[in-house]
């Protein structure tokens, strides 16, 4: 999405111009300028004190000190989404270099993803060489919790070249106690705000009332409290007069210091000086927020449109003009004139009404400003025309990614009136799909099959992608291949981008297909179909497929190469980088996490985790969430870890993949295993056999690992638990599994899962033969995590297999395993039992008791004892039978319950 493509209505980024007779109010602006430093400045006032107009005198003074100053002008219907894409444009117009990366990021996720945008403003600003003044006027209009936190977070981050400038009728909502605390705040409220006498005087002068007595002049103080808005408008009406004093005389004990009094006195005042001519035209244009001379004539009919314009600026009633390049002039009313306009329009028929916001949508479509045409289109009550307008904005707004606020334009008019537009319908569906709305989708398709117009070929290729894409989403893998296999074979789509599509689903389903040479051919492919109109298109999404497919095979080695450049591109690269990130950024974690490279796993979560869940795709959740808790159980969080799991469980079920759900479940059963809760890898592993059963005929297919994941689950249960007979079965028939799916570092992993068992069965010519096997194909691939994480489990193999002088390779890979061996750090926790608890146990049960009570782990209690871990089971089985415990933690609880 760039800047271009987002539906921004660009005068909310330009200040109001300082009109003809403006009162400098010099010691306010020398209170600013004297705290523009601080990190943050807030004038707080309620409409019509002068805000606006003493923020855009300090503005022209900044500039003149040679400052950056960047204004957005806040509206009560800006959303998450377009506040993010206001102030990122904002800077831009300022002359801010700013990276485009995170906001389409932003924008996608719905707001959700503003931690990356954070980042990106603070980089950007930072390397600008100038001080930066960021102002945001009518701040109040702000009460998104989203874009608060937002707010809070860059305050919190600010670089010290960059300083926050808020005009807002209260006090924002923000953390602000800290900076307070550290002097870090300026701040104007309402009684600074208020005129004093003097200024009062200038005003009047300003005014052209220089035939004011200076009594009359404190008369028109006392009337409005110092209040700007009520100095104007008497003003105004003092202008009309050809004696002042009868004036004076007549207003009594007027008091306009309330935004309610100066309404009702808009109404008196306002009449007795306009034209019927004139009150029409001002009321007829008050349907627009923004207007210039060419829609007032559209709207009024009137020719003398740029006369009026002039004349209300002159005498400067509440009309505002706003600072832009354009080279017709903009303008705006003030907030307080604004609702008295709009409250007369109201009297108007409806019929009326409608028409004027008829006219001033179609004039703004004209003009291709599409968000204040589809706002007058609903306001005017013309279906017919909002439906036009989407239909005119849908690619624009796909190709954009600009799905979330597409979709929202969709469901202001019923479903039945889109169904004629063929275009509308295909750019919903697409939306819908990434949006994670399935059922939604299968409604617009419906849709889709009836439309007559897809009998054109372009538009029925499109509708098959869509379908393809259907699949690929809910990981019905053979689906998926049975729709994009013949398009394969027949001659590519000529559209460009219908192509790449093509080439992204059927490779990426090819791997889920275990077809990983396949998958790389056909993501190859995509090279014949670059797209020149697009220079600063980064590497399209199917250029990741080789390096994952290789992560699925299990060349470690051959997917750090392809991943971590295609990446580190990605995340260089604007319009759809931040996506290509968010996406495969969980395959990279796993690659380092299998290569043994920790710290640079840790780098990228502790970098890019939001990136990766606002982007919400399955493997970016299922691959960062997992290894993200395994590096939290290495560090001795095991609770944490489990957490951590569960989430992606919960996810898999909110997406309705039990892919997702049944690795997720694989993990946690790790965990209750390593903690020996039997009552947990009981219930995991009756779940997880529960979900393979639904998946029993799926064979090379996302949803086929399914399947494949509880005979590993069954392998690892075995491998803890079962005799070596039982043991090496559950193994061999989850590695012919892995040798079917090919993967290779399952196969490597389970060849030395079966070696330990051998080893442990006293079988040591085969355990050492089948274990120098498994980690030659290891050390080959560079999976240095196999053989270490079954910890210190695995140096007797180890010494083994050093002792049969092995190449340098393996030779160093096994040194590299005996450096990387640590358990989870966890803090031993002493276990006070009393002696009555003690003689329940039989002395060997004593024994592993104690060492269970050190949080070692059943094998290293086994290497304690020098016994099997079968045997330390047996003796657990024993102990918790005893303390009517049924896991480690019940057991250990237990026993300080009873010794307290």
């Amino acid at each position: 999405m760039s800047q271009s493509e987002l539906p921004l209505i660009r005068t909310k980024l330009a200040p109001p111009r300082v009109g003809q007779s403006p009162v400098n109010r010099e010691a306010l602006v020398q209170i600013l300028s004297a705290g523009r430093e601080r990190k943050l400045t807030l004038v707080v006032g309620p409409a019509g004190c002068g805000k606006t107009t003493l923020l855009t005198q300090w503005r022209k003074e900044l500039f003149l000190q040679g400052a950056t100053v960047a204004w957005y002008n806040v509206s009560a219907d800006d959303d998450d989404v377009h506040i993010g894409a206001y102030i990122n444009e904002s800077f831009r117009q300022a002359g801010i270099k700013i990276n485009e990366e995170a906001l389409p990021l932003y924008a996608r996720s719905g707001g959700k993803a503003w931690k990356p945008l954070v980042a990106s403003l603070v980089n950007d600003i930072q390397a600008h060489p100038h001080e930066v003044y960021f102002v945001i006027d009518d701040f109040h209009y702000i009460s998104s919790f989203s874009v608060l936190k937002l707010i809070d977070r860059w305050l919190t981050v600010a670089p010290p070249n960059m300083h926050l400038v808020l005009g807002t009728r209260v006090r924002p909502p923000l953390a602000l106690g800290q900076l307070q605390a550290a002097d870090q705040i300026t701040q104007l409220r309402f009684d600074e705000l208020r005129f004093d006498i003097e200024e009062t005087r200038r005003f009047v002068i300003a005014q052209g009332l220089t035939q004011l007595t200076q009594e009359q002049v404190h008369t028109l103080h006392d009337i409005t409290d110092g209040w700007a808005a009520g100095l104007q408008l008497l003003a105004f009406s003092l202008r009309k007069q050809k004696v002042p004093q009868e004036w004076f005389e007549r207003q009594g004990k007027l008091s306009l210091s309330q935004e309610e009094s100066i309404s009702a006195y808009l109404e008196q005042a306002v009449i007795e000086h306009l034209s019927e001519e004139e009150l029409d035209f001002l009321t007829r244009i008050s349907a627009c927020r923004r207007f210039n001379r060419e829609l007032c004539e559209v709207l009024s009919g009137n020719p003398r449109s740029a006369e009026f314009l002039n004349k209300f600026e002159t005498e400067n009633l509440f009309l505002i003009p706003i600072e832009t390049s354009d080279p017709e002039p903009w303008y705006r009313f003030h907030r307080l004139f604004a609702q008295f306009l709009n409250a007369r329009l109201e009297r108007y028929d409806e019929s009326a009404r409608r028409k004027l916001h008829q006219l001033a949508g179609h004039w703004f479509a004209g003009k291709n400003l599409h968000v204040e045409a589809m706002r007058h289109a609903q306001a005017g009550d013309d279906p017919d025309f909002v439906v036009e307008l989407i239909d005119r904005a849908a690619r624009g707004m796909i190709n954009g990614a600009n799905f979330l606020q597409f979709l929202k334009w969709c469901e202001v008019v019923p479903r039945e009136r889109l169904r004629t537009r063929l275009n509308t319908l295909l750019c919903a569906a697409w939306a819908q799909l990434s949006c994670s709305r399935v059922e939604e989708f299968d409604r617009t398709v419906a849709d889709i099959e009836t439309h007559p117009g897809l009998m054109r070929l372009e538009l029925g290729i499109e509708l098959q992608l869509l379908k393809a894409y259907r699949a690929m989403r809910v990981e019905d893998t053979a689906a998926s291949i049975a729709i994009v296999e013949p398009m394969l074979s027949a001659a590519p789509p000529t559209n460009p981008f219908h192509a790449l599509i093509l080439f992204n689903i059927a490779s990426m389903s090819f791997v889920q297909a275990d077809e990983f040479e396949r998958a790389r051919e056909v993501a190859r492919l995509r090279h014949r179909h670059e797209i020149p109109a697009r220079p600063n298109y980064p590497k399209p999404l199917v250029d990741v497929v080789p390096g994952y497919s290789h992560l699925i095979e299990g060349n470690v080695h051959l997917a750090v190469s392809s991943l971590s450049p295609y990446l580190n591109e990605a995340l260089r690269t604007t319009a759809f980088g931040a996506d290509a990130a968010g996406m495969f950024l969980g395959y990279l974690l796993e690659v380092y996490y299998q290569a043994g490279e920790l710290t640079q796993a840790r780098n990228i979560l502790a970098q890019h985790s939001d990136l990766i869940e606002a982007m919400g795709s399955a493997d970016g959740v299922l691959y960062a969430g997992r290894v993200r808790a395994r590096l939290q159980f290495l560090d001795g969080q095991r609770e944490v870890a489990n957490e951590t799991l569960k989430r992606i469980e919960e996810y898999g079920y909110r997406q309705q993949l039990d892919r997702v759900v049944a690795w997720s479940l694989y993990e946690q059963l790790r965990i209750a295993l390593f903690v020996g809760n039997v009552a947990a890898t009981v219930d995991l592993q009756r779940r997880m056999a529960g979900l393979a059963v639904r998946y029993r005929d799926e064979k090379h297919s996302s949803r086929g690992e399914v399947v494949f994941a509880n005979l590993l689950a069954r392998a690892i249960v075995a491998f803890d638990q079962a005799e070596a007979d039982e043991c090496l079965e559950a193994i061999d028939i989850a590695a012919a599994a892995a040798r079917d799916h090919r993967r290779q570092l399952w196969i490597a992993r389970l060849g030395m899962m079966r070696s330990l068992i051998l080893l442990r069965s006293n079988k040591e010519d085969e355990a050492i033969e089948t274990g120098y096997e498994a980690v030659k194909l290891a050390c080959e691939l560079g999976m240095l995590r196999t053989l270490s994480e079954f910890g210190e489990y695995a140096q007797p193999l180890i010494q083994l297999l050093r002792a049969k002088k092995p190449n340098a390779a393996i030779a160093e890979y096994l040194e590299s395993t005996t450096r990387s061996i640590s358990g989870p750090k966890v803090v031993p926790k002493s276990v006070v039992v009393d002696k009555g608890q003690i003689e329940l146990l039989s002395t060997r049960e004593r024994e592993v008791f104690d060492l269970l009570g050190k949080a070692l782990s059943i094998k290293s209690i086994a290497r304690g004892l020098d016994v099997s871990p079968g045997t330390v089971k047996w003796h657990l089985k024993n102990i918790y039978s005893k303390l009517g415990a049924t896991s480690r933690e019940d057991a250990l609880s237990k026993a300080r319950a009873q010794s307290s």
